[in-house]
């Protein structure tokens, strides 16, 4: 009798999911409770689900330290910078009030300090001002949500602005203090 095994794209997609490290031990673990126990005890097909399940467990973790780096962060706060750019230049052309280019200030300037913070990491004061910072986004995002509750118009794109800003800030809290100081010179 064949022995029973799991998809190979499974496989495939668990090999994906775990860091090299892990990947011998784990899936030699899973493959093994899959023969030994599930197959036989749920059948072929119910043993695929159990075991589609177990890999899908390591995706969340996956995700988060793919998008927990520094890279990430910097690409997002260019586009953030770029956005609140555009705001601004639209609220002056537009002749909104200086509140509302004050929010696009906000943003840029918000964007550039954790952008300084992550190049220049030798200088904490930097990346305290960024995580500071965190506090007006949040404050922005919470904003949008409570105009939306409240039946205000907002345009798409600042929803889309709002996520992007909510997104900065998870990680720059998540990112920033984790950035690793260069080593110091020896003298």
């Amino acid at each position: 009798m064949k022995q029973a095994a799991p998809p190979v794209w499974i496989e495939r997609l668990l090999e994906m999911l775990l860091p090299e490290k892990d990947r011998a031990t784990v899936a030699g673990d899973l493959y093994e409770e899959f023969r030994d126990n599930k197959a036989p005890q749920l059948g072929r097909v119910r043993a695929n689900a159990w075991y589609l399940r177990q890999v899908a467990s390591f995706a969340p973790r996956r995700v988060a330290s793919l998008f927990n780096r520094p890279i990430v962060l910097a690409w997002l706060c260019v586009f953030t910078a770029m956005c609140g750019g555009w705001l601004g230049a639209m609220d002056v052309l537009l002749h909104h009030p200086a509140a509302q280019i004050g929010i696009a200030g906000c943003i840029v300037s918000q964007a550039l300090v954790t952008l300084a913070a992550l190049r220049f990491r030798e200088w904490p004061l930097l990346r305290y001002v960024s995580l500071l910072g965190c506090i007006a986004l949040f404050w922005l995002v919470v904003k949008v949500v409570l105009g939306l509750v409240h039946g205000n118009e907002f345009e798409g794109y600042i929803v889309i602005i709002a996520a992007a800003l909510l997104v900065q800030a998870i990680l720059t809290l998540t990112t920033t203090p984790h950035t690793p100081s260069p080593p110091s010179p020896d003298l």
